[in-house]
């Protein structure tokens, strides 16, 4: 009778054998894929060949062809333990079949798991002497310790395997046999974000408690590190970690664990510890006791330095870690604001500042810090601070902003009622008339152009007055296109009054102006009034409003 482990073991080998025979994707890779995915998707499964003997879970396999077939193929390349965890991907597996069909090293099996950020396939390689190429032995010393950290890395690994909360796929996959990575760097972050969205918080059906072996209590879903491999040291500490995260010994788990993070920070590795940093910062946050969050927080606190905060700062700028550097610089407190604040004086361009200041807006006193960084003297800070104050829409920049329209510097008066009109709200309206009264041309038509948005609404009426006192054509058409920006009913039927024609012989209006209006009423996307104005008797207002509603529609 063939067992669920020889299935395992024949099915891996059909895979290896169909990619031996061609590795173009065709159906019978993706069928011998598919049943392997399968099997790992069931279960985990440790492949050992010691002695010459194939084992699967510790149980000798019969001798087939196809047993013969995967015990070459093991030999060929070394390999003496390979342990494929439950719910591998299939980029992964894709990875390894394609690493044990290779020639004998050609396959360089590690780097092609390495290559696809592997988590869930561990082997372990046959040591060989550098001249020789035999089996190198060690001495008596080193081998007791070698099988002491064997041992220790299987459990913790076995551990991981048992106790970590599990990754759920979706019903679907990708094979990906078009290329060596797949689908995986897509299929990565959507784990990231957390797949119990789409499909719940199914967990494993587990048997029924007996009465000599009470239930597990419930486990937190955790998110799994995407980088770390689990045979690492800190892989290792951490799985120890998620084992039992709240057992009485947590504080203790929780130590080594931050000796590992130090370590793996000291060696530049920040993309691992920050993953594994997430971890820890959720499992506090689902901690069922003060004390036990006692323990989360001190750890946290002496890791969370500011050095450590700094080598964190970089990944905020990186898409796919992003949203976790943020949460590791979140939970840092103080002195992620500090450090984040700092940056952002200092940063090279508006869209390393924004990235900043979005974190800043989440964290308590982070706006105020942001603020208050217009009252320093150097001018560079200051113009930095109104940037990043006006494409936030600051309100609480506004006093400080308005204060600086008295600068000595122009370039500060100039950041100043540029950050005002982009915030636009009803506090700066009286700046902002002030600036279309005695602003240069220039200015003027900055200004215009920094409006925007429903916020600014209450500037409605002030473009209005400025449209009718301005005498320059060009800045009157940006008046009318924030009008259009702005885009709320006031300022539609504020523009629809500008692009009337006035009277038959007096007060007959600027065909300029009537077209900038038509321009304005485009942005706005204002159809019913542009379909009035394509039936005008002036033919270049009414071919511009015919194309503006032609656009409007298309």
């Amino acid at each position: 009778m063939i067992t669920d482990r020889q299935k395992y073991a024949a099915t891996l080998a059909l895979t290896i054998e169909r990619l031996l025979e061609s590795s173009d994707g065709g159906e019978p890779q993706k069928v011998a894929l598919t049943a392997l995915w399968a099997q790992a998707d069931a279960t985990s499964a440790t492949i050992r060949m010691y002695d010459g003997v194939l084992t699967v879970d510790g149980e000798p396999v019969s001798d087939t062809p196809y047993m013969r077939f995967l015990a070459d193929r093991l030999r060929a390349h070394g390999v003496v333990e390979l342990v494929i965890a439950r719910h591998a991907d299939s980029t992964e597996l894709l990875a390894l079949a394609r690493g044990l069909a290779c020639n004998s090293g050609q396959g360089r099996i590690k780097e092609r798991l390495r290559d696809v950020s592997s988590s869930k396939i561990m082997i372990i390689i046959e040591q060989r002497d550098d001249f020789t190429g035999r089996q190198r032995a060690p001495g008596v010393t080193a081998a007791f310790q070698r099988i002491q950290d064997d041992e220790a890395a299987k459990s913790e690994w076995n551990k991981f395997l048992d106790n970590a909360a599990k990754k759920v796929e979706e019903k679907t996959i990708d094979l990906g046999l078009g290329g060596e990575r797949g689908e995986r760097g897509e299929r990565g972050e959507r784990g990231e974000r957390g797949e119990r969205g789409e499909r719940g918080e199914r967990g494993e059906a587990k048997p029924p408690a007996t009465s000599h072996q009470p239930p597990d209590p419930p486990r937190p879903h955790l998110p799994q590190p995407a980088t770390l491999q689990a045979s690492s040291p800190l892989g290792i500490a951490l799985a120890r970690l998620l084992s039992s995260p709240y057992a009485p010994d947590a504080l203790t788990k929780l130590t080594m664990l931050s000796r590992q993070l130090e370590d793996t920070l000291r060696q530049d590795k920040v993309a691992e510890a920050i993953d594994a940093l997430n971890t820890v910062i959720e499992l506090e946050s689902k901690a069922p006791s003060e004390q036990l969050r006692g323990s989360y927080n001190v750890t946290l606190k002496r890791i969370l330095n500011g050095a450590t905060l700094a080598q964190v700062a970089p990944y905020l700028l990186e898409s796919k870690r992003a949203r976790r550097a943020a949460a590791v610089l979140t939970r840092g407190g103080d002195a992620g604001v500090s450090l984040l604040v700092g940056l952002l004086a200092s940063a090279a361009t508006l869209g390393e500042r924004l990235i900043y200041m979005d974190v800043l807006k989440t964290l308590p006193g982070g706006v105020d810090r942001v603020v208050q960084l217009l009252s320093r003297p150097e001018l560079p800070v200051i113009c930095n601070a109104a940037e990043v104050a006006g494409e936030a829409r600051l309100d609480a920049a506004i006093p400080y902003l308005a204060r600086h329209l008295e600068h000595n510097d122009p370039r500060v008066r100039r950041a100043a009622i540029i950050a005002l009109a982009k915030i636009g709200t009803a506090p700066t309206v009286e700046p902002i008339k002030t600036a279309f009264k005695e602003g240069a041309p220039e200015l003027r038509a900055l200004v215009a152009r920094s409006i925007g948005g429903p916020q600014a609404r209450p500037l409605t009426a002030p473009l209005l007055a400025a449209i009718e006192g301005e005498s320059q054509a060009e800045i009157q058409r940006e008046y009318c296109r924030a009008l259009g920006r702005i885009g709320t009913s006031e300022a539609t039927q504020a523009l629809v009054r500008v692009a009337e024609p006035g009277g038959r012989l007096l007060g007959r209006k600027p065909q300029a102006l009537r077209l900038a209006a038509v321009e304005g009423l485009k942005v706005a996307n204002a159809a019913a009034a542009l379909q009035v104005l394509s039936n005008d008797g002036d033919k270049a207002v009414r071919e511009l409003a015919s194309q503006a509603l032609a656009a409007s529609t298309s």
